[in-house]
């Protein structure tokens, strides 16, 4: 027997279970950062499937495998071997699932790289201009301009029109029977349109969209021809951690969503279980200020806490040492030579911490040498997420075993056939592992989803936040969400620094403080300056006597 109605909602708030129990008709759930978004989503799954829904006949989508993974394993630690039957996965999952019942299993998925290596060829030019072009390509496909290309061609030769390239890759796709990523979405469009015997079509009757502000217009449109004939559309997101209009996601669809669905009931998840009040208080006040969004106050249910310290730094190098020496301060001083450059006593004795309770976000992949650097020089653990290193592993093996199963769907995922296929799905989020005890080094896109005890966000300069350096333009509401999502990944801790000089990009910049810091109410935060270096002058060797 499965758990009953009472179980399902225990423990839960007013308004998770309004979100649980409300199955007849489109829901809009608006689900602030650390309100038990994930929870509420599970206990939804077993709610249909206590009150009789069919496990085959529901779809829970998310976009990264690790998130769908902590979905279908609590999903199944409540509900058992019923678990099994219910999609819970990527679009892009779901998309290789339905290509592969209509066109077969022997297929390819051309990975990045193999995809570059395509149209350098087509192309005749340099890995950096066929990666141009394939971004171009993405874009296209993510944003379904795709009507009448012009003929194919057997070559481009660094060719500008870019329709003429389009029409060149795809053609050199299908003599292979190979799919890009974006195909993953794009090609499950033209089945579900056109194919009236595929068994996708209307299968589910009940359908969950996660983190629904992050879908591009092709996701949009694949979720509407799976909406098909049926009522019950769940989407969970937040307008205000909506961080992905490079790959092409709209807000608007979030915004919208009650114009294109009408009738439906918006629930608001305001409850916070994550972050103190300081952290939350201060997040709030920043994206106050942004007017793409749906006005909500994500309440605190923890203590106040302490207040957020701004340290200025003079220099990325100093910046990696103040954040080590406030690690090992927390940790219990693990430099004699930290202690002693510090000057200071500083009293973390209440709190024990790992390794693993630390996370350093960043806003560009190029802040990440001098940080890795002042690491590597204390001895302290750590691990760059997004990028591939022996330590994932384990990681990156269940993460395998995740898709197998839906692969062959077997359930356990025991098959070992088809490696090379399910590798070419494990994202860049998926190479993180929560086991290992180090500290973690991330870009702020990179850090949707996670939380930590203590955070620090380096680089909270103009011109890194927003990021407008080496840009024609930036959508500031957009970088304001993207620090949002920083500030809020913190349970216990924030600390924000900026130096006052950078070497980025081969320059020395002069730096002034991020204009965000200035949203953030005075009262919250605790200003400190880390002096310049001083740097002694070598003494001249005194002279060797005779003797």
């Amino acid at each position: 027997m499965g758990p009953g109605a009472a179980d399902i909602l225990d423990g839960l708030n007013e308004s998770q279970k309004e979100a649980v129990m409300t199955i007849d008709g489109p829901l809009l759930v608006v689900a602030g950062p650390g309100t038990g978004k994930t929870l509420t989503m599970v206990r939804r799954i077993a709610y249909l499937v206590h009150q009789g829904v069919r496990p085959e006949n529901i779809l829970a989508v998310t976009f990264t495998n690790r998130a769908a993974r902590e979905m279908k394993e609590r999903t199944g630690a409540l509900l058992g071997t019923r678990a099994g039957n219910i999609f819970i996965g990527t679009f892009h999952l779901l998309g290789l699932r339905i290509i592969r019942e209509a066109r077969g299993n022997d297929l390819v998925i051309y990975s990045r790289d193999e995809q570059i290596e395509a149209l350098k060829s087509l192309m005749k030019s340099s890995s950096k201009q066929a990666r141009q072009a394939g971004e171009r390509i993405s874009r296209i496909k993510n944003f379904l301009v795709t009507d009448n290309p012009p003929g194919e061609q057997a070559e481009v030769r660094g060719c500008d029109d870019i329709q003429a390239l389009y029409a060149a890759y795809q053609s050199a796709l299908r003599e292979r029977n190979a799919f890009d990523f974006d195909d993953l979405v794009l090609t499950p469009i033209d089945i579900l349109q056109h194919d009236p015997s595929n068994s996708f079509r209307n299968r589910f009757t009940h359908i969950i969209v996660d983190e629904y502000q992050d879908i591009n217009p092709a996701q949009y449109w694949f979720m509407k021809l799976l909406v098909k004939g049926t009522n019950d559309i769940c989407v969970v997101g937040d307008p205000d951690q909506a961080i992905y209009a490079f790959r092409g996601a709209d807000i608007g669809n979030f915004l919208r969503f009650e114009t294109d669905f009408p009738g439906a009931k918006r629930v608001i998840l305001s409850e916070n279980y994550r972050s103190t009040g300081t952290i939350l208080s201060a997040a709030g006040s920043l994206i106050a200020n942004n007017r793409a969004r749906i006005d909500k106050e994500v309440l605190a249910t923890r203590e106040q806490g302490c207040g957020i310290p701004v340290l200025s730094v003079p220099d990325e190098r100093s910046e990696g040492d103040a954040i080590v020496e406030e690690i090992e301060a927390r940790i219990g001083g693990t430099s004699h030579d930290q202690m002693r450059k510090s000057g200071r006593a500083r009293d973390f004795s209440r709190r024990s911490y790992r390794f693993s309770d630390f996370a350093v976000i960043f806003r560009t992949n190029a802040q990440a040498k001098a940080l890795e650097e002042a690491f590597s020089a204390s001895g302290i653990p750590y691990q760059v997420i997004g990028r591939k290193t022996g330590a994932q592993a384990k990681e990156i093996k269940e993460t395998m075993v995740y898709l197998r199963s839906f692969l062959h769907g077997d359930g356990d995922g025991s098959p070992a056939a088809s490696d090379d296929l399910e590798t070419k799905l494990v994202a860049p989020a998926d190479l993180f592992d929560p086991r290992a005890d180090a500290v973690a080094l991330m870009t702020m896109h990179m850090a949707k989803g996670l939380e930590f005890p203590i955070v620090f966000i380096a680089g909270c300069e103009d011109g890194l936040v927003p990021c407008t350096i080496m840009k024609d333009g930036a959508d500031i509401e957009e970088e304001r969400r993207l620090f949002y999502v920083g500030m809020t990944r913190a349970k216990d801790e924030l600390v924000l620094l900026s130096s006052r000089k950078r070497f980025l990009y081969g320059q020395r910049y002069t730096q002034e403080p991020s204009p965000f810091l200035r949203e953030i109410p005075e009262r919250l935060i605790e200003q400190r300056a880390v002096p310049e270096r001083i740097r002694k002058q070598k003494e001249p060797d005194p002279q060797m006597g005779l003797f």
